[in-house]
Parts: structure tokens; C-alpha cells; sequence
């Protein structure tokens, strides 16, 4: 294995949504997610206090050449990183047959968008660890806009599901992530002002909270509405065989709009919850953070990686 990048064969399942017609949440979401943490007490005995900060959530990507091999990383919101930047933080994660874990990253280097600064995301290549109880989302299965835009299989109304961290309950033994509901708002045609700018975002009907921050937004595409009369049946009753599917990763929280009750005309971004929160939280989409895991210099790490475990499995020829 390169000492670039993390790779596996296999030691993780991957995210597998069910259709539509299970309205559970599945487990596996729960899963997906694991905790920034950042270090506010060490006793005389190494021991590590920690304050539970924000989400991030794991994702893969499928080695172009090696078959079933597997690169890891964990995915969460720049803003975050930004905000501990010289901090002590910890990556936390649910460690199989009880309890929690730290894992690390391939170096200290968390890549963001390498055109777009607006773009809320931050990737870290992660070794990947057996004891890890985590499943991951692949990046053949993220959502792109194209994809809404040809097939429409994801519109306006769907309901959407967050897995992240509530900062009041976060879990001692365990990492218990929180599971909330809503909707898809608004697939904007251009750009949207962010508190980083105009940014290609969508926005759901969700109250976002500050420890959600960086967490995955899966979206479940419902069945449609007839636009047409059609027979036998007038105008605007549902029509069954039009938009059912399974579950989509949608993208991931960036933050939501929030006003104080003394300046209710003045809305504003905000990342932590006081005031009148409107309700309205913003999504980086997962088109964006397919590019930062597309971004050139984290190919050539695959590739490197790639071009290593070949040469240590091809027969010695001397």
C-alpha cells in the first residue's frame, strides 16, 4: 500500500440505499458518519476529553486499474476545518463490537476545491481500518445535476434525511448520530450568495443546527404529480408510475439562514443556531465534492498507489 493514500480490498460494505417503498431511514446511514472533535482536556493519564464539534462522512473511490481495490476519505465542510484550524482535533468513529476509535488521515492535509472557494468542502484520504464500524458512499452513486436535469427523477418536494451529530447527545460509548427530516426546496438555476460567496448550492426545508455541520444529505425521489389530465383520471392526481426510486446522495450541510427576532428583515448565514432559525439550510452539492476527489493531485495519489500494488504482486522476472 503507498504511504500516499489509503486503499483496501473490500474491509467495508458501501451504502446501499433501499427503494422507495421502505420509508425507514436506513441503518446504514447511521453508519456513514462519523465526528470532528476537538481535544479541551487531557488528565494526568493521557486520557482526552472530548467536545464533539461537527459531522463528516466516508466515501469511496474505485480504483481505476486495480480490480475491487478500494480508496478511502473523509468528507466534511471547509467551514469546519477552517474553524480548528491549530486545534487539537480527533477524527471519531464507531469501532466494531463496542465502543469508539480515533482514525487518522494520510498526512495532515485536508484538500479542498482547487478552483472554487465558495465550494464548502474538505476531503481527507483516511487509512481505512478492519475495526472501523463505518460504511461508505461511493462515488459512482452521488447525485450530479446533469442527472436531475435529464431524468427527473429528483425534483422540487422530495423529502431529504440528514445524518449528523446532535451536539446535546452525542454519545459516550458510542457515536450516535441524529437523523433529520425535510425537503428539497430549491434547485437553484445560478448561483446563490453564501457566507463563502456565490456558490452552486440546493436548499431544503431542514433546521440545520451547528454540530450538523459537514454531514451527508440523502434525498428519496417521490412519485409525481400529473401536470396532465390523463385518463381516466383528471388533472393533478398522482400519477404512481412516475418518479419512484431509490434513495440518492444528495450532498453535504453547509449551514442555514438565520435571523435574530430584532432583525427580521435582515436574514443572514449563519452555522450556529440562536435567534429565529428560517428553516432553510444549504447543501453543497455532491457533484462538488466529486470534483475535489477528482482534483489532479489526489488522481496521481490513487495512481501512485495504484502503480505500486501491481508492481508488488507481478512475478519477479530476474
Amino acid at each position: 500500500m503507498s504511504n500516499a493514500v489509503a486503499a483496501t480490498l473490500g474491509l467495508h460494505g458501501h451504502l446501499r440505499l433501499p427503494a422507495r417503498d421502505h420509508m425507514r431511514v436506513p441503518e446504514s446511514a447511521l453508519r456513514s458518519v462519523g465526528f470532528v472533535s476537538e481535544v479541551i482536556h487531557t488528565d494526568a493519564n493521557g486520557g482526552e476529553e472530548l467536545d464533539h464539534f461537527a459531522t463528516g462522512f466516508f466515501v469511496s473511490v474505485p480504483s481505476t486499474i486495480v480490480p475491487h481495490m478500494v480508496y478511502f476519505y473523509f468528507v466534511t465542510a471547509k467551514h469546519v476545518v477552517h474553524h480548528l484550524a491549530g486545534h487539537d482535533i480527533r477524527l471519531i468513529v464507531n469501532k466494531k463490537g463496542g465502543g469508539v476509535k480515533q482514525f487518522e488521515g494520510v498526512g495532515n492535509t485536508f484538500w479542498g476545491h482547487a478552483t472554487d472557494e465558495a465550494a464548502d468542502v474538505a476531503v481527507l484520504p483516511i487509512y481505512c481500518q478492519p475495526d472501523m464500524d463505518i460504511v461508505y458512499v461511493s462515488i459512482n452513486h452521488f447525485l450530479t445535476h446533469e442527472v436531475i436535469k435529464a431524468n427527473k427523477r429528483v425534483g422540487i418536494g422530495d423529502e431529504v434525511f440528514i445524518a449528523g451529530l446532535f451536539t446535546y447527545a452525542p454519545g459516550v460509548d458510542r457515536v450516535m448520530p441524529l437523523i433529520r427530516h425535510g425537503n428539497l426546496a430549491m434547485i437553484p438555476e445560478q448561483q446563490i450568495q453564501t457566507d463563502m460567496g456565490y456558490a452552486d448550492v440546493y436548499l431544503i426545508e431542514a433546521r440545520s443546527i451547528g454540530g450538523i455541520s459537514g454531514s451527508p444529505v440523502f434525498v428519496r425521489p417521490s412519485i409525481l404529480l400529473a401536470s396532465e389530465p390523463m385518463e381516466g383520471l383528471p388533472g393533478g392526481l398522482i400519477e404512481p408510475t412516475l418518479g419512484t426510486g431509490g434513495t440518492e446522495f444528495l450532498g453535504l450541510i453547509h449551514g442555514h439562514w438565520d435571523i435574530r427576532e430584532s432583525e427580521l428583515n435582515n436574514p443572514k448565514i449563519a452555522h450556529t443556531l440562536h435567534g429565529v432559525n428560517l428553516g432553510v439550510a444549504i447543501v453543497t452539492p455532491a457533484f462538488k465534492i466529486a470534483e475535489v476527489l477528482n482534483r489532479p493531485e489526489l488522481v496521481a495519489m490513487r495512481e501512485a498507489a495504484d502503480r505500486k500494488y501491481n508492481e508488488s504482486i507481478s512475478p519477479n522476472m530476474d
